[in-house]
C-alpha cells in the first residue's frame, strides 16, 4: 500500500506519528480524553437506550481504533447492565488515509491495558496491509453476534465519505470528529470534508471534536450545526460540541431560525416566571440584561398567587403537547433545584401530585392511560383510594393517577430569587414602575455604549429606551403591544382562593388535582396556614377584580367533584383568607410562544404555495422581525414550560444547540400560526 505509516514510539509505548509530527494518545490521559469527549460527549450510552433499531457512528481518522474500542466497551457495558434488553445494532463507519499495519496497532495498543478485551477482538480481525499493495479499500468486522459493525474506509476522509450511500433523511447519528489537528493536517479539515458530513448527518445528530479552531466552528454552522464550545477538564481546555438543527437544504425552510450574532447586551419586557427564567439563561450565558417591569415590584400578575402546582400535562398517547410538557417538567424541576442549591431558596415542596379519579368517565379514561403504559412510572402512575390516602395524608374515597415528583412551589419568591441568582452573576439590572406603552422599530444606529446598533426603542412612562435586541416576556396584559398583536394571543381570567387549614386538612402532604386544585400549605412566611384553591376560566376577560362569586365557584367546584372529602373540611366564607384574580396569556394549541417574531407579509409572499399544497418544498428561511423576540403564551403552566422555553430563547440569541427537537422547535415557532393560516388560506 502506498499510503504507509510512518510511526514511532514514545517511552510509555505511546504510538506517534512522524509524518504529522503529532501522537495518537496521551497514555496518561488519552483515554479519559477520547472517553470524555467522544463518548460521553456525544451522549452514546443514554442515545443507544433510545435508539429506535439502528445507530450509526461516523468518524474522521480510524488512527489505533481507540474512540471505537471504547464504543464497543460502552455498549458491552449496556448490554451486561441490562440483560433483559434488546438493544438495536450499532454501525461505526471510519476513515483512515493512512492505516496502522497490525504489528503498530498491537504494539500502540499495548499501552492501553484496561481495553485488552476490546483490543484482542479487534485484532482478530484486522487485516494485514501489505505496504506494496492498495487492493484492500475497505476491511468490516462485527462483534457481538453481529449487534455492532464496524467498517474502515481506507482512503482521503472526504473521499471516503463520498462513497457512502445515504438517505434523504440522512445516515448518521453521531460523528467523531477525530484525526491530527487541523494545524498538524490542514488536508483533512476541508470545505468538502463538512459539505459530506452535512449529507450524512441525520436530523438532530451530534458531533464532537477536540479542536476549537474558527473555521472548524463556522464550518459546522454552515453545514446545519448548533455549535457550542465546551470546558474540558482534560490536557483541551476547550472542545466543540453541535447537533444538527438547522439543515440549509431542507424543504421546509419556513421552519428555519434565525441566526444572529451572539448579542453583548438584552432588553426583556415582563416581570413574572417567563422574564425570570429568560433573565438567568442570558445572564448563564455571558450577556448582559436590563428587565424592563411595569409593576413596583416583581411577579405581580399570574406569578403573585401563593401556591402553584408544578406538573406536565399528560395525556393517554405520547402526543406532541405531552412529549413537551414532560421534557419541560424534568428542566423545571432541574432548574429550580440547581437555583435553590445556589443558596436562593424558596418555599416549595416535591410531594406529588394526584389527579383524582372524582367520576365515571375519569376512572375509565385513567384505566386505559394505565393500560396503554406510555410514561415511565417515575412521571405518573395509577394508585387506589387506599394508597392515596397514605400519600395524602388524609382519608380519599378515590384513587387516581400520581406523579411523584410533582409538587408546588411559591411562585413570588421563586421568581424574585431567580432574579436573584441572574444578578449574582453580575449581567443584570431590573427597572421596576416602567411601562411600555409603545414598541417602535427605528433604523440602526449605532450605540457607543453598548458597541451595538440600535434596533428599537421603548417608549414608556419613564421615558426612552433604546434596546439592540428586544425579548417580550410579558402575560395578558401586552398582548394588544405593537407587533405582539399580530399573534393570537387571548387572555383568560382566573381566579384562586386561599383557605386558612383547619384540623380537619392540615395534614394533607400532596397537591390534589380534580377539576380544579387544593394545596397543601404552604411553607411561605406570609402564606402559612394557606391552602390554595381554585381556579376559574372565564376566557376573553381583561378583569384583574377578585369576587365572592368566584370564590363561591371554587368552593362548590371542590364540593361537586370531592364532596367527602368537603364536606370534612366543611370551608364556609368565613374561612376564606384571600382571593387574587389574574391574566393567563393563551395560545389557541395551549403550546408556549418562544423565538423570533414573524415578518406575517414577508411569510404570504415567500410561501404562497402552501395555500395550494401544504407539502410544497421551500428552501427560504423564515422572514422575521430584526432583533425582536417573543416568549409567552404560558397560560395557567408558567411554571412547568417557561425554564425550557428560556433554554430556546438562550440558544436562539447564542447559537447553541436546541434541547428540544426539530419537530418541537417548530410546535413553539411563533411563525407555526402564520403557515397554518396560509396552508388553511385564511390568510
Amino acid at each position: 500500500m502506498n499510503n504507509t505509516t510512518k510511526l514511532s514510539f514514545q517511552r510509555d509505548g505511546t504510538p506517534y506519528s512522524e509524518q504529522f509530527n503529532d501522537i495518537y494518545f496521551d497514555s496518561k490521559s488519552g483515554y479519559q480524553q477520547s472517553e470524555d469527549i467522544f463518548i460521553q460527549g456525544n451522549n452514546i450510552s443514554n442515545r443507544l437506550k433510545r435508539s429506535d433499531g439502528h445507530f450509526v457512528i461516523a468518524e474522521t481518522g480510524f488512527g489505533t481504533g481507540l474512540n471505537f474500542l471504547l464504543t464497543l466497551q460502552a455498549y458491552k457495558q449496556l448490554q451486561e447492565q441490562n440483560p433483559n434488553t434488546d438493544f438495536g445494532k450499532l454501525s461505526f463507519i471510519s476513515v483512515e488515509k493512512f492505516p496502522l499495519s497490525k504489528a503498530q496497532l498491537a504494539k500502540s495498543l499495548k499501552a492501553l491495558p484496561q481495553l485488552s478485551i476490546y483490543t484482542d477482538l479487534l485484532l482478530e480481525q484486522y487485516p494485514k496491509f501489505d505496504v506494496h499493495s492498495n487492493q484492500i479499500k475497505e476491511f468490516n468486522a462485527s462483534f457481538f453476534n453481529n449487534q455492532v459493525s464496524l467498517k474502515v474506509i481506507i482512503n482521503d476522509a472526504t473521499q471516503g465519505l463520498s462513497t457512502i450511500k445515504s438517505s434523504k433523511t440522512g445516515l448518521v447519528d453521531a460523528w467523531y470528529l477525530d484525526g491530527f489537528s487541523p494545524a498538524n493536517n490542514p488536508e483533512m479539515w476541508s470545505e468538502q470534508l463538512f459539505s459530506q458530513i452535512g449529507r450524512l448527518s441525520k436530523n438532530q445528530a451530534s458531533v464532537t471534536t477536540f479542536t476549537v479552531a474558527g473555521f472548524v466552528k463556522r464550518r459546522l454552522q454552515q453545514i446545519g450545526f448548533r455549535v457550542e464550545k465546551k470546558s474540558h477538564n482534560g490536557d483541551r481546555e476547550q472542545i466543540l460540541t453541535g447537533v444538527f438543527q438547522q439543515n440549509p437544504n431542507t424543504t421546509k425552510g419556513y421552519q428555519l431560525r434565525p441566526n444572529i450574532v451572539k448579542p453583548q447586551h438584552v432588553s426583556i419586557i415582563g416581570g413574572g416566571i417567563s422574564s425570570a427564567c429568560a433573565a438567568y439563561a442570558l445572564t448563564k450565558q455571558g450577556i448582559k440584561v436590563t428587565l424592563y417591569c411595569k409593576d413596583n415590584a416583581l411577579a405581580q400578575g399570574a406569578s403573585s398567587n401563593a401556591i402553584g402546582a408544578l406538573y406536565p400535562l399528560l395525556h393517554q398517547q405520547d402526543d406532541d403537547i405531552s412529549l413537551f410538557y414532560q421534557q419541560a417538567f424534568w428542566r423545571a424541576k432541574e432548574l429550580y433545584t440547581e437555583v435553590s442549591d445556589q443558596g436562593f431558596d424558596f418555599p416549595h415542596s416535591w410531594c406529588g401530585l394526584l389527579e383524582v379519579a372524582y367520576k365515571e368517565s375519569i376512572v375509565k379514561r385513567q384505566e386505559k392511560f394505565a393500560e396503554l403504559a406510555n410514561w415511565p412510572t417515575e412521571l405518573i402512575h395509577k394508585i387506589d383510594a387506599e394508597q392515596a390516602s397514605d400519600i395524602a395524608s388524609i382519608t380519599l374515597t378515590n384513587g387516581g393517577l400520581f406523579m411523584p415528583n410533582a409538587g408546588w412551589i411559591a411562585p413570588q419568591p421563586l421568581v424574585n430569587q431567580m432574579i436573584n441568582a441572574a444578578k449574582a452573576t453580575g449581567r443584570l439590572k431590573v427597572n421596576t414602575d416602567v411601562l411600555v406603552n409603545k414598541i417602535e422599530q427605528v433604523h440602526p444606529i449605532e450605540d457607543q455604549t453598548q458597541k451595538e446598533k440600535v434596533h428599537w426603542r421603548l417608549i414608556t412612562n419613564k421615558g426612552n429606551f433604546d434596546a439592540s435586541v428586544l425579548v417580550v416576556c410579558g402575560g395578558a396584559e401586552i398582548i394588544d403591544a405593537d407587533f405582539i398583536k399580530q399573534l393570537p394571543f387571548t387572555s383568560v381570567q382566573g381566579q384562586v382562593t386561599s383557605m386558612k387549614t383547619n384540623s380537619r386538612i392540615n395534614t394533607l402532604s400532596t397537591v390534589i388535582c380534580h377539576k380544579g386544585y387544593l394545596t397543601p400549605t404552604s411553607s411561605a412566611s406570609q402564606h402559612q396556614g394557606i391552602h390554595c384553591i381554585g381556579a376559574t376560566f372565564k376566557k376573553n376577560s381583561v378583569s384583574t377584580i377578585a369576587t365572592k362569586e368566584d370564590d363561591e365557584f371554587n368552593l362548590n367546584m371542590l364540593s361537586n367533584c370531592l364532596p367527602d372529602l368537603a364536606k370534612e373540611i366543611n370551608w364556609t366564607e368565613q374561612d376564606i383568607s384571600s382571593r387574587k384574580a389574574r391574566l393567563r396569556c393563551m395560545t389557541p394549541d395551549h403550546m408556549p410562544i418562544v423565538g423570533a417574531m414573524p415578518d406575517i407579509q414577508k411569510h404570504i409572499e415567500t410561501y404562497p404555495h402552501l395555500a395550494k399544497d401544504k407539502n410544497w418544498k421551500y428552501n427560504q428561511a423564515a422572514p422575521v422581525v430584526k432583533n425582536l423576540y417573543v416568549m409567552m403564551g404560558f397560560g395557567a403552566r408558567g411554571l412547568c414550560s417557561a425554564p425550557l422555553a428560556a433554554d430556546i430563547l438562550s440558544a436562539d440569541l447564542c447559537g447553541i444547540p436546541y434541547s428540544v427537537n426539530n419537530e418541537m422547535l417548530f410546535n413553539l415557532s411563533p411563525n407555526r400560526f402564520v403557515i397554518r393560516d396560509i396552508v388553511r388560506r385564511k390568510i
